[in-house]
């Protein structure tokens, strides 16, 4: 399991270490992040669902894998487990990493079987509700980010499935996403 020379893996990456996981969910080993996706093997993540007090959905365009191809729909919070690190740890790191805000009040909605579609991530699907955010806001900001009210996000799967990442696809699928009222997430 060593690091090829071809692979780019920054010292930053080699630094953090993932839990690397039977499929069980039991730990077998600890190694770095970048080495751990490049060979596909079961870790924990995490993935936060943002909705701003009308229930809309925040996605933000994230460029597509390998930078080919136009930019994808994706979610904002997404991150590995890292070792020593708890489910809600890992998600507090990813929102304040990715979009710097500070919440401890997320609400694990679902876990998922890893599975080669989801890059063997056993992942952890938490949610937020902010009612401070407003459409405009964004967050941060960003240009390139919308909340997607239910109808709004149904058309986008069923109408557009190429703008959406295959990563949101696999997770709008699983999650039955648009759901109906996500007010009081």
């Amino acid at each position: 399991m060593k690091t090829s020379s071809a692979t780019s893996v920054s010292s930053a990456d080699q630094a953090l270490l993932v839990e690397v996981m039977d499929k069980a969910g039991r730990p077998l080993a600890a190694m770095p992040v970048a080495e751990v996706r490049r060979q596909q093997l079961c870790h924990r993540s995490v993935v936060i669902l943002l909705y701003d007090e009308a229930g809309r959905l925040f996605l933000r365009k994230r460029p597509s894998l390998r930078g080919q191809g136009p930019e994808r729909w994706d979610t904002p919070g997404r991150s590995p487990v890292f070792r020593g690190e708890s489910l809600q740890d890992a998600a507090t790191r990813a929102l304040q990493s990715t979009l710097g805000l500070h919440a401890e009040r997320m609400r694990l909605e679902q876990a998922m079987a890893p599975s080669l579609e989801n890059g063997n991530e056993f992942l952890h699907v938490f949610s937020l509700a902010r009612p401070e955010w407003g459409a405009s806001q964004g967050a941060a900001g960003e240009a390139e980010s919308y909340f997607f009210g239910p109808e709004e996000l149904r058309c986008l799967l069923r109408d557009f499935s190429e703008l959406v990442s295959a990563r949101f696809l696999l997770l709008a699928k699983e999650l039955k996403l648009p759901k109906r009222d996500r007010r009081h997430a």
